[in-house]
């Protein structure tokens, strides 16, 4: 079975409709996952950030619920994360998704250029969904 690392812009993509096209490329990328969703236990907190900018807190926890639902949360993986820091330079929550991916072999597919690219600096199979569709799609299948 297939194994994915979804970054947190593929699903705030999917809840909030500010660009048409970013948030059709997350459902039908969301819809086609056939495999196991793994992220680190960092998402539950961005995620929740993100929604809670937007929403009241018990409209939060049920989307957090159901979205728990189909995505497997792992430990994060701190050391993998500080030796993708020092290699990329990225973000530190970027890192957390590349280190994921990197520790479950699985791949990353995100709506965030800058995140595809330092995960292909990694040595991650990675995705930027807007303009990577059409191969996300393939890899889906």
């Amino acid at each position: 079975m297939m194994r994915y690392t979804v970054d947190t812009s593929i699903f705030a993509d999917f809840i909030f409709e500010f660009d048409e096209n970013r948030t059709s490329a997350a459902e039908k990328v969301l819809s086609e996952i056939k495999g196991r969703i793994l992220n680190p236990k960092v998402f539950k907190v961005e995620m929740t950030c993100i929604l809670s900018r937007r929403f009241h807190s018990e409209i939060v926890e049920k989307i957090i619920s159901e979205i728990l639902e189909d995505v497997a949360l792992i430990e994060n993986p701190d050391e993998i994360a500080f030796e993708v820091a020092l290699k990329t330079g990225s973000r530190a929550i970027d890192a957390y998704f590349i280190a994921t991916a990197k520790l479950t072999n699985s791949i990353l597919i995100t709506n965030d250029r800058i995140m595809a690219e330092n995960a292909k600096k990694a040595g991650i199979e990675a995705y930027y969904l807007l303009e990577e569709f059409e191969e996300v799609k393939r890899r889906l299948q």
